[in-house]
Protein backbone atom coordinates (compact mmCIF):
# COMPACT_ATOMS: atom_id res chain seq x y z
CA UNK A 1 0.00 0.00 0.00
CA UNK A 2 1.19 3.47 -0.95
CA UNK A 3 2.12 5.57 2.00
CA UNK A 4 0.76 9.15 2.13
CA UNK A 5 3.93 10.53 2.30
CA UNK A 6 4.47 8.89 -0.82
CA UNK A 7 1.04 10.03 -2.11
CA UNK A 8 1.56 13.74 -1.29
CA UNK A 9 4.99 14.13 -2.93
CA UNK A 10 3.47 12.77 -6.20
CA UNK A 11 0.48 15.65 -5.56
CA UNK A 12 3.05 18.44 -5.10
CA UNK A 13 4.98 16.78 -8.52
CA UNK A 14 2.08 16.72 -10.39
CA UNK A 15 0.85 20.38 -9.05
CA UNK A 16 4.26 22.10 -9.64
CA UNK A 17 3.18 20.43 -13.31
CA UNK A 18 0.02 22.37 -13.68
CA UNK A 19 -1.16 18.49 -13.87
CA UNK A 20 -4.56 19.61 -11.97
CA UNK A 21 -6.71 16.44 -13.16
CA UNK A 22 -3.63 13.83 -12.17
CA UNK A 23 -3.23 16.09 -8.82
CA UNK A 24 -7.19 16.29 -7.99
CA UNK A 25 -6.82 11.94 -8.52
CA UNK A 26 -4.23 12.03 -6.08
CA UNK A 27 -5.85 13.53 -3.06
CA UNK A 28 -8.95 12.08 -3.74
CA UNK A 29 -7.00 8.89 -3.18
CA UNK A 30 -5.26 10.22 0.07
CA UNK A 31 -8.67 11.22 1.53
CA UNK A 32 -9.51 7.47 1.11
CA UNK A 33 -6.92 6.26 3.74
CA UNK A 34 -7.02 9.43 5.64
CA UNK A 35 -10.41 11.55 5.54
CA UNK A 36 -9.62 14.61 7.23
CA UNK A 37 -6.09 15.00 5.20
CA UNK A 38 -6.32 19.18 5.43
CA UNK A 39 -4.41 19.97 2.39
CA UNK A 40 -6.02 17.75 -0.16
CA UNK A 41 -9.05 19.04 1.10
CA UNK A 42 -8.16 22.34 0.93
CA UNK A 43 -6.77 21.81 -2.72
CA UNK A 44 -9.90 19.68 -3.59
CA UNK A 45 -12.23 22.55 -1.84
CA UNK A 46 -10.72 25.36 -4.30
CA UNK A 47 -11.07 23.59 -7.39
CA UNK A 48 -14.40 22.67 -6.81
CA UNK A 49 -15.48 26.66 -5.99
CA UNK A 50 -13.30 27.34 -9.31
CA UNK A 51 -15.26 25.11 -11.49
CA UNK A 52 -18.63 26.13 -9.61
CA UNK A 53 -19.15 22.92 -8.20
CA UNK A 54 -20.88 23.83 -4.85
CA UNK A 55 -21.79 21.15 -3.49
CA UNK A 56 -18.95 19.54 -3.33
CA UNK A 57 -16.69 22.51 -2.10
CA UNK A 58 -19.32 22.41 0.91
CA UNK A 59 -18.32 19.15 1.81
CA UNK A 60 -14.65 20.02 1.91
CA UNK A 61 -14.40 22.76 3.64
CA UNK A 62 -17.23 21.19 6.28
CA UNK A 63 -14.69 18.34 6.54
CA UNK A 64 -12.13 21.30 6.92
CA UNK A 65 -13.96 23.03 9.76
CA UNK A 66 -14.98 20.25 11.62
CA UNK A 67 -11.06 19.74 12.55
CA UNK A 68 -9.59 23.44 12.44
CA UNK A 69 -13.15 25.05 14.21
CA UNK A 70 -11.70 28.32 14.07
CA UNK A 71 -10.40 28.63 10.68
CA UNK A 72 -11.58 32.23 9.39
CA UNK A 73 -10.58 31.19 5.81
CA UNK A 74 -13.09 28.23 6.29
CA UNK A 75 -15.87 29.73 7.36
CA UNK A 76 -15.54 32.95 4.98
CA UNK A 77 -15.15 30.26 1.72
CA UNK A 78 -18.54 27.79 3.44
CA UNK A 79 -20.37 31.18 3.86
CA UNK A 80 -19.97 32.14 0.26
CA UNK A 81 -20.10 28.56 -1.01
CA UNK A 82 -23.97 27.97 1.13
CA UNK A 83 -24.70 31.49 -0.09
CA UNK A 84 -24.23 30.49 -3.67
CA UNK A 85 -26.08 27.65 -2.92
CA UNK A 86 -29.15 29.91 -1.93
CA UNK A 87 -28.70 28.30 1.68
CA UNK A 88 -29.24 31.46 3.00
CA UNK A 89 -29.86 30.27 6.92
CA UNK A 90 -26.84 27.66 6.95
CA UNK A 91 -24.79 30.76 5.87
CA UNK A 92 -25.99 32.74 9.10
CA UNK A 93 -25.14 30.09 10.94
CA UNK A 94 -21.43 29.63 9.38
CA UNK A 95 -21.25 33.79 9.43
CA UNK A 96 -22.11 34.14 13.24
CA UNK A 97 -19.33 31.55 14.26
CA UNK A 98 -17.02 33.50 12.35
CA UNK A 99 -18.47 36.36 14.41
CA UNK A 100 -18.16 34.59 17.75
CA UNK A 101 -14.21 34.61 16.62
CA UNK A 102 -13.51 37.51 15.24
CA UNK A 103 -16.50 40.58 16.66
CA UNK A 104 -14.22 43.32 15.88
CA UNK A 105 -14.63 42.83 12.01
CA UNK A 106 -16.77 45.31 10.64
CA UNK A 107 -17.28 43.58 7.20
CA UNK A 108 -19.20 40.51 9.51
CA UNK A 109 -21.83 42.80 10.21
CA UNK A 110 -22.40 44.04 7.00
CA UNK A 111 -22.34 40.65 5.79
CA UNK A 112 -24.82 39.09 8.38
CA UNK A 113 -26.96 42.48 8.36
CA UNK A 114 -27.01 41.66 4.50
CA UNK A 115 -28.12 38.36 5.16
CA UNK A 116 -30.73 38.66 7.53
CA UNK A 117 -32.22 41.35 4.71
CA UNK A 118 -32.23 38.88 2.21
CA UNK A 119 -34.15 36.57 4.45
CA UNK A 120 -36.70 39.51 5.03
CA UNK A 121 -36.09 39.78 9.01
CA UNK A 122 -35.37 43.84 8.56
CA UNK A 123 -35.56 44.39 12.57
CA UNK A 124 -32.80 41.71 12.56
CA UNK A 125 -30.96 43.15 10.10
CA UNK A 126 -31.03 46.51 11.27
CA UNK A 127 -29.96 45.49 14.74
CA UNK A 128 -27.09 43.89 13.37
CA UNK A 129 -25.93 47.26 11.35
CA UNK A 130 -26.66 48.89 14.00
CA UNK A 131 -23.91 46.98 16.00
CA UNK A 132 -21.52 47.52 13.11
CA UNK A 133 -21.45 50.93 13.44
CA UNK A 134 -20.72 50.71 17.30
CA UNK A 135 -17.55 48.78 16.24
CA UNK A 136 -16.92 50.68 12.98
CA UNK A 137 -18.33 53.80 12.63
CA UNK A 138 -17.64 54.56 9.22
CA UNK A 139 -19.33 51.08 8.31
CA UNK A 140 -22.72 52.78 7.46
CA UNK A 141 -20.93 55.80 5.15
CA UNK A 142 -18.58 53.45 3.42
CA UNK A 143 -21.36 54.03 -0.17
CA UNK A 144 -20.45 57.44 0.02
CA UNK A 145 -17.05 57.15 -0.61
CA UNK A 146 -15.80 56.79 -4.20
CA UNK A 147 -12.71 54.47 -3.86
CA UNK A 148 -14.98 51.95 -1.89
CA UNK A 149 -15.20 48.42 -3.50
CA UNK A 150 -18.48 48.66 -5.23
CA UNK A 151 -19.95 45.18 -3.33
CA UNK A 152 -18.74 46.57 -0.10
CA UNK A 153 -20.38 50.01 -0.92
CA UNK A 154 -23.92 48.12 -1.71
CA UNK A 155 -23.68 46.07 0.78
CA UNK A 156 -22.72 49.57 3.44
CA UNK A 157 -25.65 51.73 1.21
CA UNK A 158 -28.27 48.97 2.34
CA UNK A 159 -27.32 48.67 6.01
CA UNK A 160 -27.50 52.70 5.87
CA UNK A 161 -31.08 52.52 3.94
CA UNK A 162 -32.45 49.84 5.89
CA UNK A 163 -31.18 50.98 9.56
CA UNK A 164 -32.84 54.90 8.52
CA UNK A 165 -36.12 53.24 7.79
CA UNK A 166 -36.27 50.87 10.43
CA UNK A 167 -35.82 53.77 12.78
CA UNK A 168 -38.19 55.91 11.14
CA UNK A 169 -40.96 53.36 10.88
CA UNK A 170 -40.05 52.84 15.07
CA UNK A 171 -40.58 56.20 15.80
CA UNK A 172 -43.64 56.40 13.73
CA UNK A 173 -45.55 53.55 15.18
CA UNK A 174 -44.48 54.71 18.48
CA UNK A 175 -46.07 57.95 18.30
CA UNK A 176 -49.26 56.41 16.24
CA UNK A 177 -49.75 54.08 19.08
CA UNK A 178 -50.77 57.11 21.79
CA UNK A 179 -54.24 58.22 21.91
CA UNK A 180 -55.08 60.85 19.90
CA UNK A 181 -52.25 60.98 17.84
CA UNK A 182 -54.08 63.16 15.35
CA UNK A 183 -52.83 65.91 17.66
CA UNK A 184 -49.38 65.03 17.25
CA UNK A 185 -48.24 66.11 13.52
CA UNK A 186 -45.15 67.74 14.61
CA UNK A 187 -44.07 64.99 16.56
CA UNK A 188 -44.53 62.24 14.10
CA UNK A 189 -42.84 64.57 11.66
CA UNK A 190 -40.13 65.00 13.51
CA UNK A 191 -37.20 63.45 12.15
CA UNK A 192 -33.74 61.75 13.93
CA UNK A 193 -31.11 63.04 11.99
CA UNK A 194 -28.55 60.98 12.32
CA UNK A 195 -31.00 57.89 10.88
CA UNK A 196 -33.91 58.69 9.02
CA UNK A 197 -35.29 57.64 5.77
CA UNK A 198 -37.27 61.47 5.22
CA UNK A 199 -35.55 64.77 4.32
CA UNK A 200 -33.62 66.37 6.84
CA UNK A 201 -34.74 69.94 6.20
CA UNK A 202 -32.56 72.48 8.11
CA UNK A 203 -34.46 75.55 7.95
CA UNK A 204 -31.24 77.83 8.78
CA UNK A 205 -27.69 76.41 8.64
CA UNK A 206 -26.99 77.38 12.02
CA UNK A 207 -30.03 75.70 13.49
CA UNK A 208 -29.20 71.79 13.03
CA UNK A 209 -30.51 69.28 15.92
CA UNK A 210 -28.14 66.48 16.15
CA UNK A 211 -30.50 63.47 17.01
CA UNK A 212 -34.12 64.91 17.28
CA UNK A 213 -35.46 67.78 15.29
CA UNK A 214 -38.94 69.43 15.80
CA UNK A 215 -40.50 72.14 13.79
CA UNK A 216 -41.99 75.20 15.71
CA UNK A 217 -43.70 78.27 14.26
CA UNK A 218 -40.76 80.35 16.41
CA UNK A 219 -37.79 79.61 17.42
CA UNK A 220 -35.56 82.41 18.99
CA UNK A 221 -32.13 81.79 20.65
CA UNK A 222 -32.34 82.69 24.09
CA UNK A 223 -35.87 82.64 26.02
CA UNK A 224 -37.02 85.32 27.97
CA UNK A 225 -37.08 84.26 31.53
CA UNK A 226 -39.78 86.37 32.65
CA UNK A 227 -42.22 84.45 31.35
CA UNK A 228 -41.35 81.35 32.91
CA UNK A 229 -43.53 81.99 36.10
CA UNK A 230 -40.77 79.82 38.37
CA UNK A 231 -38.09 81.45 37.27
CA UNK A 232 -38.45 84.60 40.24
CA UNK A 233 -38.75 81.61 42.89
CA UNK A 234 -35.73 79.79 41.60
CA UNK A 235 -33.31 82.77 41.66
CA UNK A 236 -34.40 84.20 44.93
CA UNK A 237 -33.00 80.58 45.97
CA UNK A 238 -29.87 81.20 44.51
CA UNK A 239 -27.98 82.15 47.52
CA UNK A 240 -29.16 79.23 49.38
CA UNK A 241 -28.37 76.81 45.95
CA UNK A 242 -24.60 78.44 45.67
CA UNK A 243 -23.80 77.75 49.44
CA UNK A 244 -24.74 74.13 49.11
CA UNK A 245 -22.63 73.92 45.65
CA UNK A 246 -19.95 75.43 47.09
CA UNK A 247 -19.59 73.26 50.29
CA UNK A 248 -20.64 70.29 48.17
CA UNK A 249 -18.34 70.57 45.01
CA UNK A 250 -15.58 67.96 44.93
CA UNK A 251 -13.93 67.82 41.45
CA UNK A 252 -11.21 65.29 42.11
CA UNK A 253 -13.58 62.86 43.72
CA UNK A 254 -16.97 63.39 41.72
CA UNK A 255 -16.09 65.23 38.49
CA UNK A 256 -15.84 63.59 35.41
CA UNK A 257 -14.74 64.74 32.06
CA UNK A 258 -17.83 66.37 30.04
CA UNK A 259 -16.77 64.81 26.81
CA UNK A 260 -15.58 61.64 25.85
CA UNK A 261 -14.74 59.82 22.76
CA UNK A 262 -18.28 58.88 22.38
CA UNK A 263 -19.05 62.26 21.65
CA UNK A 264 -16.99 61.55 18.39
CA UNK A 265 -16.27 65.02 18.00
CA UNK A 266 -13.95 65.83 14.78
CA UNK A 267 -10.87 68.76 14.83
CA UNK A 268 -7.92 69.85 16.32
CA UNK A 269 -10.30 72.39 18.17
CA UNK A 270 -11.56 69.26 20.71
CA UNK A 271 -8.69 67.90 21.94
CA UNK A 272 -8.04 70.29 25.02
CA UNK A 273 -11.84 69.26 26.47
CA UNK A 274 -12.35 65.44 25.35
CA UNK A 275 -11.44 62.83 28.07
CA UNK A 276 -9.86 66.13 29.97
CA UNK A 277 -11.37 67.82 32.91
CA UNK A 278 -10.35 71.55 31.52
CA UNK A 279 -14.67 70.84 30.84
CA UNK A 280 -15.00 68.74 33.54
CA UNK A 281 -19.24 67.85 34.98
CA UNK A 282 -20.67 66.66 38.68
CA UNK A 283 -23.76 64.82 37.11
CA UNK A 284 -26.42 64.35 39.91
CA UNK A 285 -29.18 63.26 37.27
CA UNK A 286 -27.60 61.84 33.90
CA UNK A 287 -30.12 60.38 31.52
CA UNK A 288 -32.33 60.19 33.84
CA UNK A 289 -30.47 58.03 36.30
CA UNK A 290 -29.36 59.53 39.59
CA UNK A 291 -25.60 59.48 40.35
CA UNK A 292 -26.72 58.22 44.39
CA UNK A 293 -22.81 58.97 45.09
CA UNK A 294 -23.85 62.93 44.54
CA UNK A 295 -27.22 63.31 45.21
CA UNK A 296 -27.41 63.56 48.73
CA UNK A 297 -24.82 66.15 48.79
CA UNK A 298 -27.34 68.58 47.32
CA UNK A 299 -30.64 68.27 48.74
CA UNK A 300 -31.68 71.82 49.00
CA UNK A 301 -30.27 72.62 45.19
CA UNK A 302 -32.64 69.45 43.92
CA UNK A 303 -35.25 70.87 46.23
CA UNK A 304 -35.72 74.25 44.14
CA UNK A 305 -35.84 72.50 40.63
CA UNK A 306 -38.32 69.90 41.90
CA UNK A 307 -41.22 72.25 40.83
CA UNK A 308 -39.32 72.92 37.70
CA UNK A 309 -40.88 71.01 33.94
CA UNK A 310 -37.53 69.59 33.71
CA UNK A 311 -37.14 67.48 30.79
CA UNK A 312 -37.55 63.98 32.25
CA UNK A 313 -36.59 60.48 31.38
CA UNK A 314 -37.63 57.27 33.26
CA UNK A 315 -39.70 59.80 35.36
CA UNK A 316 -36.38 61.39 36.60
CA UNK A 317 -34.93 64.42 35.28
CA UNK A 318 -33.10 63.61 31.58
CA UNK A 319 -29.75 65.99 32.81
CA UNK A 320 -28.49 68.08 35.83
CA UNK A 321 -24.81 68.83 36.55
CA UNK A 322 -22.22 71.10 37.81
CA UNK A 323 -20.37 72.11 34.83
CA UNK A 324 -16.88 73.36 35.84
CA UNK A 325 -14.96 75.19 32.86
CA UNK A 326 -11.44 75.67 33.82
CA UNK A 327 -9.68 79.21 33.23
CA UNK A 328 -8.75 80.69 30.10
CA UNK A 329 -11.02 77.19 28.74
CA UNK A 330 -12.92 77.43 25.33
CA UNK A 331 -16.27 75.52 24.46
CA UNK A 332 -15.71 75.56 20.47
CA UNK A 333 -18.96 75.79 18.54
CA UNK A 334 -21.36 72.83 17.91
CA UNK A 335 -24.89 72.07 18.03
CA UNK A 336 -27.13 70.58 20.69
CA UNK A 337 -28.81 66.98 20.88
CA UNK A 338 -32.24 67.73 20.97
CA UNK A 339 -34.91 70.75 20.15
CA UNK A 340 -37.71 69.19 22.70
CA UNK A 341 -35.41 70.50 25.19
CA UNK A 342 -33.86 74.15 26.30
CA UNK A 343 -31.04 74.55 28.31
CA UNK A 344 -31.11 76.41 31.07
CA UNK A 345 -28.00 77.99 32.93
CA UNK A 346 -27.64 79.06 36.93
CA UNK A 347 -24.84 80.51 36.83
CA UNK A 348 -22.85 79.80 40.05
CA UNK A 349 -19.41 81.30 40.07
CA UNK A 350 -18.87 83.16 37.07
CA UNK A 351 -15.57 85.66 36.73
CA UNK A 352 -15.23 88.58 34.65
CA UNK A 353 -14.23 87.49 31.02
CA UNK A 354 -17.05 84.47 30.95
CA UNK A 355 -19.42 84.83 28.03
CA UNK A 356 -22.03 82.21 25.97
CA UNK A 357 -22.62 83.06 22.56
CA UNK A 358 -25.71 81.61 20.59
CA UNK A 359 -26.36 81.82 16.88
CA UNK A 360 -25.23 85.64 16.79
CA UNK A 361 -25.80 86.72 20.26
CA UNK A 362 -23.65 87.14 22.84
CA UNK A 363 -24.32 87.34 26.24
CA UNK A 364 -21.83 87.43 29.80
CA UNK A 365 -23.60 85.36 32.44
CA UNK A 366 -23.81 86.93 35.99
CA UNK A 367 -23.92 85.13 39.67
CA UNK A 368 -28.03 83.65 40.24
CA UNK A 369 -29.14 85.27 36.91
CA UNK A 370 -31.27 82.32 35.08
CA UNK A 371 -30.41 82.11 31.43
CA UNK A 372 -32.42 79.38 28.89
CA UNK A 373 -31.49 78.83 25.47
CA UNK A 374 -32.16 76.48 22.42
CA UNK A 375 -28.46 74.70 22.07
CA UNK A 376 -29.40 73.45 19.16
CA UNK A 377 -28.59 76.59 17.67
CA UNK A 378 -24.86 76.66 16.85
CA UNK A 379 -23.01 77.96 20.25
CA UNK A 380 -20.18 78.41 22.13
CA UNK A 381 -18.78 79.31 25.57
CA UNK A 382 -15.47 80.73 27.10
CA UNK A 383 -14.01 81.39 30.59
CA UNK A 384 -11.17 83.51 29.97
CA UNK A 385 -10.51 84.49 33.40
CA UNK A 386 -7.94 83.14 36.01
CA UNK A 387 -10.81 81.45 37.99
CA UNK A 388 -12.70 78.47 36.94
CA UNK A 389 -16.62 79.33 35.76
CA UNK A 390 -18.93 76.95 38.23
CA UNK A 391 -22.88 76.73 36.30
CA UNK A 392 -25.74 74.39 37.48
CA UNK A 393 -27.17 73.34 33.70
CA UNK A 394 -30.38 71.37 33.23
CA UNK A 395 -33.06 70.83 30.79
CA UNK A 396 -36.24 72.21 30.28
CA UNK A 397 -39.63 70.80 27.83
CA UNK A 398 -39.47 73.16 25.12
CA UNK A 399 -42.62 75.39 26.40
CA UNK A 400 -44.47 75.12 23.15
CA UNK A 401 -45.17 71.24 23.52
CA UNK A 402 -47.92 69.89 24.94
CA UNK A 403 -47.87 67.31 28.02
CA UNK A 404 -49.47 65.19 25.04
CA UNK A 405 -46.50 65.73 22.60
CA UNK A 406 -43.54 65.60 25.31
CA UNK A 407 -45.23 61.89 26.25
CA UNK A 408 -45.02 61.45 22.37
CA UNK A 409 -41.57 61.85 22.57
CA UNK A 410 -41.01 60.29 25.59
CA UNK A 411 -42.65 57.16 24.10
CA UNK A 412 -40.30 57.32 20.75
CA UNK A 413 -37.40 57.62 22.79
CA UNK A 414 -38.61 54.65 25.09
CA UNK A 415 -39.04 52.82 21.71
CA UNK A 416 -35.65 53.04 20.31
CA UNK A 417 -34.13 52.85 23.83
CA UNK A 418 -35.52 49.15 24.14
CA UNK A 419 -34.98 48.35 20.90
CA UNK A 420 -31.04 49.18 21.36
CA UNK A 421 -30.78 47.43 24.69
CA UNK A 422 -31.92 44.63 22.68
CA UNK A 423 -29.78 44.04 19.54
CA UNK A 424 -28.00 41.16 19.60
CA UNK A 425 -26.21 39.71 16.75
CA UNK A 426 -26.90 36.24 18.15
CA UNK A 427 -27.89 34.54 21.49
CA UNK A 428 -24.55 34.01 23.85
CA UNK A 429 -23.81 30.64 23.83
Amino acid sequence: MTSIAELESRATAFSSKGDTQSTMRVCQEILSIDKNHLSSLRFLADLAIGSGDLSSATNYLQTMLDNSPGDLQVLTQLGQALYRQGKLEQAVAVYIDYWRIKPDSGMIYLTLGCLFAELGDLDKAAQVFSLGEAVDHNLLSLWKTPETNAGVAKMSKTAWDTLCNHHTELHIAAVESQDNSDQLIRIRDAVWPLADARAIDYEHPKHCPQVFSIKYDRCPTFFDTSAFPWCEKLELDYELIREEIVAGLNIETDGRPYLTNRHRLEGMQWEPLVNRMNWASVHLYKSGTANEKVIAKFPETLKALAGLPLATTNGNPSEVFISVLAPHTRIPEHFGVSSAILTAHLPIEVPAGCGLKVHEETRAPKPGKLMVFDDTWEHSAWNNSDQPRVVLIFELWHPALTEAEQQAITRSIRARRDWLQRRQVAPAK
